[in-house]
């Protein structure tokens, strides 16, 4: 299904897009959890609200999937957003990434450390291989040729404190995803995360 966007006018299939709803005016009795603050987090009554699952009920708007585009959203006068909208935005979209991460590990789908990832590589294990964006360069460098040879794609999006968070280790630099339909989900993660991100220096899901 094809959107328009709130602030440039073109339109998009749903799927490449940011949905935001207006919470609801009524708060949520004290001691309960709205459906709001469990799919996303809890904001003031009646400000706007991510969607990026696109299941909340209410009045909506959809933006391309860019942070330029949510800025000048959430600085329109008639607009009830947060001033930092754009980065709560990004801030869902890295925990989304980090979350498949986390739940591909938990199926056993996920090797971690320079060896074990290089050793799948040589094995052809790997399907989607996993670096830390503030890793050392000569090991993701060594890593990245050997994937790109061999037809694999690499997302480099999370730094190293948030794979580690992702993954429950520390100092996380080189990953990679064993299985074909954990790669795909990710590597679609990493692909919406790095479209908003745009021209900021981060590398892409590619």
């Amino acid at each position: 299904m094809r959107k328009t966007c709130h602030i440039s006018g073109d339109s998009d299939e749903a799927a490449n897009m940011l949905r935001f709803v207006f919470s609801p005016i009524d708060a949520a009795p004290s001691g309960t959890t709205s459906g709001y603050a469990a799919a996303e987090t809890a904001y003031p009554r009646g400000q706007l609200t991510p969607d990026l699952a696109e299941k909340l009920p209410g009045e909506d708007i959809w933006l391309i999937n860019r942070r330029a585009y949510v800025e000048a959203l959430a600085a329109q006068a008639d607009i009830n957003a947060p001033d930092d909208l754009a980065a709560r935005v990004e801030a869902l979209l890295r925990q989304q990434l980090a979350s498949l991460l986390s739940l591909a590990k938990k199926a056993g789908d996920l090797v971690s450390g320079f060896g074990k990832t290089e050793a799948g590589l040589k094995s052809a294990r790997i399907c989607l291989l996993i670096a830390a964006s503030d890793g050392a360069a000569d090991g993701r460098r060594k890593l990245a040729a050997r994937a790109k040879a061999m037809g694999i794609g690499q997302c480099a999006l999370l730094n190293t404190e948030e794979l580690g968070m992702a993954l429950g280790q520390s100092n996380v630099i080189h990953a990679g995803l064993t299985d074909v339909g954990w790669a795909e989900r990710i590597e679609r993660a990493g692909a919406r995360l790095a479209a908003y991100l745009g021209d900021t220096g981060q590398e892409k899901c590619e």
